[in-house]
């Protein structure tokens, strides 16, 4: 009879120690009795340490299959654990499903294609290429700034083959489920074998078998979102993240990780190589490029194609048709259609018209349960919260009551409608609303580029990664909101956007064109966008050490909900008391009403942390949380978000 101590996916510690009578090894899964409930855990350790006077219950079951978790994988977990202060439980239940954890082994083999493709790379492709390989074997971060369409998946591909030769497994992380369609299909034909996705929007049972396949070896490399990173399997030999300065691997639910930097701990843990790769590197990692802990490699120029002509129409000195179309970007769109080649526009907005008016006393209408603006979609006839995703026939002015609105602003819905009318063609319409499964997706797609469709209006999704060789011109519709939020990332978010959107342009031998409409054409980024993207980061890295923001200082926002606001205000204040005994270091600012003050009838108020130490920064987390636990107030939800990306 043993002791073991076992990793339960809970939210509050996570680590309880039982009795087996057959000896356990580090990794294994089990099934424990936690109160009144059997859950699956995982064995970490013989215990050392048992108290005096409690009564050890005994593991009710262990799994037939082999040690699943693997050392390295535990140790990620717990350094997530340890670095975002979250209980090791709430840190395992966050980063991989439940249902996975509990299912059977269910490997299915990969199939074999016919022959796979070979490319030859060009002379920049392979020096890069060949620098980053003399590596393999050992831990090292690799980031390969290169412009849009200058080749980067395709060294991917050819280090992916050398890890694969090499009996290792390769992690090929996306940013966005709408990308894997595209990217498994190319990397497939080129690698020889159908390449397995991995992420929520596939159904439970597929889920589990492309867990199973990578776990267990029957898939040699594994595409997908952020819960790809966590699908534990030996010998992983490459860690690739593709456009690494997506906010979208950035997650907002505790634990709030951010991917991209777990993927290097994770390489350091394993001992491998990681590679990242964006045409507009974040900050964070072109500052730790520059201070030499990340390998830059630069691709300068396209591969096979030119960049794209970037111009800017003031919106001011023009009058636009149904105030969303300049004619400038009318006539351009309309000579691209006659041309039969094909246009992407993007419009930061969903819906029909993002805000409603009370036509009785002109305030907006509001969600009931939520401090945001509720969005019209004229194609069923309803309003939508895009907080808490309720949905009204009938929206009621929260202010005085009336029934009778107004609808202002244009999103997808209204743009496409235009569009439609203008050019007397069907225009595609790609966002997360319409989005509703992967086939869905695949298909709309696979019609674009096909040609049914000539010109695609979507949301920030269709700048991000497609390859489209008839798109010859893009467009940004409203990019100055971006300016306005609450958001020190603001500038290089809306400079990502820009250059990432003119890269889906001109990808092959068309030349290729880009318009941006803007009321403030004569804003520095858009010079910097268009004509000078190297002089971005020097301009942007002074802002940032002025006031002491990332990567030059570290962040935590501490956000406490409820559904009374004196409490939650209260609470709030208290732990920020407790944050008084700190150094002069740090900075302690709020609490302050979140910018969405409400979310599902719960209140919100944030405290934000800023500190140039992280040692300093972590203390204060750690003070933090311990001063709101002693508070005792269960009700009152803490949220810690260290290195935060969402200020709303």
């Amino acid at each position: 009879m043993a002791y073991y101590d076992i990793l339960l996916p809970v939210p509050a510690g996570g680590v309880y120690t039982y009795i087996s009578h057959t000896p356990l090894s580090r990794g294994q899964r089990v099934r424990v009795p936690l109160a009144s409930r059997i859950l699956t855990g995982v064995v970490l350790n013989e215990a050392k340490e048992l108290k005096d006077g409690v009564k050890y219950r005994e593991i009710a079951e262990t799994f037939e299959d082999s040690t699943l978790f693997t050392d390295q994988f535990l140790k990620l977990i717990d350094a997530m654990a340890d670095y975002y202060v979250n209980p090791p439980g709430l840190t395992l239940s966050g980063t991989i499903s439940k249902s996975v954890v509990e299912s059977e082994p269910c490997p299915v083999p990969v199939k074999k294609l016919a022959a796979a493709e070979n490319l030859r790379l060009n002379p920049d492709q392979q020096a890069v290429y060949e620098s980053i390989a003399a590596d393999h074997g050992k831990f090292s971060v690799h980031l390969i700034h290169g412009v849009t369409g200058s080749g980067k998946t395709e060294i991917y591909i050819e280090l992916a083959k050398d890890a694969i030769a090499a009996g290792q497994k390769v992690i090929y992380l996306v940013p966005e489920i709408s990308l894997t369609p595209q990217m498994v299909e190319r990397i497939s034909n080129r690698l020889g074998f159908e390449v397995p996705s991995y992420h929520s929007r596939h159904t439970p049972k597929k889920r589990k078998e492309v867990f199973w396949s990578f776990a267990k070896g029957e898939a040699p490399v594994l595409i997908g979102a952020r819960s790809a990173l966590f699908v534990p399997a030996e010998n992983i030999g490459l860690i690739i993240v593709d456009e690494e300065h997506e906010q979208s691997y950035k997650q907002e639910e505790a634990p709030s990780y951010q991917l991209r930097d777990m993927a290097v701990l994770y390489g350091s843990i394993l001992g491998t190589t990681v590679v990242l790769g964006s045409a507009t590197p974040s900050l964070e990692t072109m500052h730790n490029a520059r201070a030499g802990k990340y390998r830059l490699h630069r691709l300068l120029t396209r591969h096979a194609a030119c960049m794209p002509a970037m111009q800017t129409v003031d919106m001011k000195s023009c009058d636009p048709i149904d105030h969303i179309i300049s004619e400038r970007l009318y006539d351009e769109l309309s000579a691209t259609v006659q041309r039969g080649e094909q246009a992407i526009l993007l419009i930061n907005r969903k819906g029909y018209s993002h805000t409603l008016y009370c036509e009785k006393c002109g305030k907006t209408i509001h969600c009931p349960n939520c401090s945001v603006a509720l969005t019209w979609y004229k194609s069923r006839n309803v309003t939508k919260c895009h907080y808490c995703a309720s949905e009204y026939r009938t929206p009621h002015c929260t202010h005085c009551g009336s029934t009778l609105t107004r609808d202002y602003g244009a999103g997808t819905e209204r743009v496409a409608e235009v569009l439609e009318q203008l050019l007397g063609i069907p225009v595609l319409k790609l966002d997360t609303d319409n989005v509703t499964s992967q086939s869905k997706l695949s298909k709309m797609l696979d019609d674009f580029r096909d040609g049914k469709f000539k010109v695609l209006v979507g949301t920030q999704l269709v700048a991000k990664g497609l390859h489209f060789p008839n798109v010859t011109l893009s467009a940004v519709l409203n990019l100055d909101n971006m300016f306005s939020l609450p958001d020190f990332r603001a500038h290089e978010r809306a400079f990502q956007l820009l250059v990432q959107l003119s890269g889906r342009s001109g990808r092959c031998e068309k030349e290729g064109k880009v318009i941006i409409q803007t009321y403030s054409p004569e804003m520095e980024i858009f010079d910097m966008a268009m004509n000078r993207p190297d002089d971005f980061y020097e301009f942007e890295m002074q802002r940032r050490e002025a006031f002491g923001y990332p990567p030059v200082g570290k962040l935590c926002r501490l956000v406490f909900s409820h559904s009374r606001e004196e409490t939650v205000h209260e609470t709030a204040q208290e732990v920020k008391r407790a944050l008084a005994s700190m150094p002069s270091a740090l900075k302690v600012m709020g609490p302050t009403q979140a910018p969405v003050y409400k979310i599902r009838n719960k209140y919100r108020y944030s405290i934000l942390l800023k500190s140039p130490d992280a040692a300093l920064l972590k203390r204060a987390i750690h003070l933090a949380v311990t001063s709101f636990n002693k508070l005792g107030k269960t009700a009152v939800i803490m949220k810690v978000d260290r290195d935060p990306y969402f200020f709303m």
